[in-house]
């Protein structure tokens, strides 16, 4: 008999959460369809590549907080209602293994797209970056 994976859904209003996510470089996909039933495709994929633990939280952020955390505006700028959902990479059993598969699905790291973000931002906001590679 298979164990059910138990979810706890958290929702992220706080900035300390963000900071972790982000310190945690967290498996994230934004846009994605909070439903029970895509919640468990998303974890029978992690399935195939390792599983995540149990129970395993799932982050869920919304857009508008998004943007008032990272100061994002224009078309840099989430909408407000989408969710952003992001597992703790101490969540996952197999990082490694999902690494690669990730992007098949459009999930990246949660500082990634946070980087990102602000140099998109920077660039709408006329700021040069300081390093320059």
């Amino acid at each position: 008999m298979e164990n059910k994976i138990e979810i706890n859904k958290i929702k992220v209003t706080k900035e300390e959460q963000l900071d972790d996510l982000y310190k945690n470089s967290a498996f994230t996909l934004e846009g994605f369809d909070t439903s029970a039933e895509n919640i468990n495709k998303l974890i029978e994929w992690f399935e195939k590549y390792g599983g995540v633990n149990n129970p395993v939280s799932i982050y869920i952020t919304k857009g508008s907080f998004m943007n008032e955390k990272y100061s994002l505006t224009k078309d840099n700028a989430y909408p407000e209602d989408l969710n952003i959902i992001s597992i703790r990479l101490d969540d996952i059993k197999d990082v490694f293994r999902v690494a690669v598969p990730r992007f098949d699905i459009g999930a990246r790291w949660f500082s990634d797209i946070v980087d990102n973000n602000k140099v998109r931002q920077n660039q709408i906001d006329g700021i040069e970056d300081e390093e320059e590679f």
